[in-house]
C-alpha cells in the first residue's frame, strides 16, 4: 500500500482527526497504514506544521573585511600562495574557500611569464624604433626579415605561479625576469618574416662577433634567399 501522502491528503487527514475520526478510519479512507496517519498527527501536534522545515543555508565563514584583507594581500604579493595569504591574514575559511574568494575578486592563478629585463634606455629605444617605422606600409613589412637569439634554460624551482587579473600576463608586476641560476642552457638563433618562421640554428658556445657574421653568411642568407629571391630588408632585433 502507498505510504506517502500529498500535502492535500495530510491536510484532509488532520481535518478528519479533529472531527474525532479514529486513526483507523482515516487510514482506511486514504488506503495507508495506521502508523502513517499516526506520524502525520504527531508532527502536527508537536510542530503545528505538516511539511519539514526548510534547511537554512550555512552562513559565510568569513566577513567582508576578512575577504578584503585576503584579496589585498595577494594584490600586494601576487607570487604568494593562497596558503601563505591565509596564514598572513588569519583568514578563517579553508584553503578551498580562500581560493574561491580570490577567484571571485578577479584574480586568476596562472603560470608566470618570463621576460628579459629591460632598462629605461632599452624601452626608450624600442619606442623610438616603432615610431620611426610607423609610417611604413604593408608592402614594406612584407619584405622584412627579423632575427633574434634566444637562450632556453632549465632551473630547479620549476614553473612559478602568480595571481593576476585577466589580460595582464606581461605586466611587470606579474612576470619573472631572467636569472643566471639555471642548471643548463641552450642558445638558439632564428629568423622570421610575414611568411612564417625561417631557419632555426643552435649556437655552440658564446656568440662572438665572428660567429655571428658566419651565421649570417652561412645560415641566414641561403635560407632567406629561398623565400625572398629578389630583395628583402634584414632587421636584427636588439634589446
Amino acid at each position: 500500500m502507498p505510504q506517502h501522502l500529498t500535502e492535500a491528503q495530510k491536510s484532509w487527514a488532520i481535518a478528519k482527526l479533529e472531527e474525532n475520526r479514529s486513526l483507523s478510519e482515516v487510514a482506511a479512507e486514504l488506503n495507508v497504514s495506521k502508523s502513517c496517519i499516526f506520524y502525520v498527527k504527531k508532527r502536527w501536534q508537536e510542530q503545528q506544521r505538516l511539511q519539514r522545515p526548510l534547511r537554512q543555508g550555512v552562513g559565510k565563514v568569513s566577513n567582508e573585511n576578512e575577504d578584503n584583507a585576503l584579496v589585498e594581500y595577494i594584490r600586494q604579493n601576487p607570487f604568494a600562495t593562497a596558503v601563505k595569504a591565509q596564514e598572513q591574514t588569519l583568514f578563517p575559511g579553508s584553503l578551498r574557500v580562500a581560493q574561491m574568494r580570490l577567484k571571485q575578486s578577479g584574480l586568476k592563478n596562472c603560470a608566470a611569464a618570463r621576460k628579459v629585463f629591460l632598462t629605461a634606455e632599452h624601452k626608450h629605444r624600442r619606442v623610438q624604433f616603432a615610431s620611426e617605422f610607423l609610417i611604413h606600409g604593408e608592402e614594406f613589412w612584407n619584405n622584412v626579415v627579423f632575427s633574434a637569439e634566444k637562450t632556453f634554460e632549465s632551473c630547479n624551482s620549476g614553473r612559478l605561479r602568480v595571481y593576476r587579473p585577466r589580460n595582464t600576463r606581461f605586466e611587470e608586476n606579474y612576470t619573472l625576469t631572467s636569472t643566471n641560476s639555471e642548471r643548463f642552457s641552450v642558445n638558439v638563433w632564428a629568423w622570421i618574416s610575414v611568411n612564417g618562421p625561417g631557419m632555426c640554428y643552435q649556437i655552440d658556445g658564446r656568440l662572438t662577433a665572428e660567429h655571428y657574421i658566419k651565421i649570417l653568411d652561412d645560415v641566414m642568407l641561403p635560407s632567406v634567399r629561398e623565400v625572398f629571391p629578389d630583395n628583402f630588408t634584414f632587421q636584427h632585433v636588439r634589446n
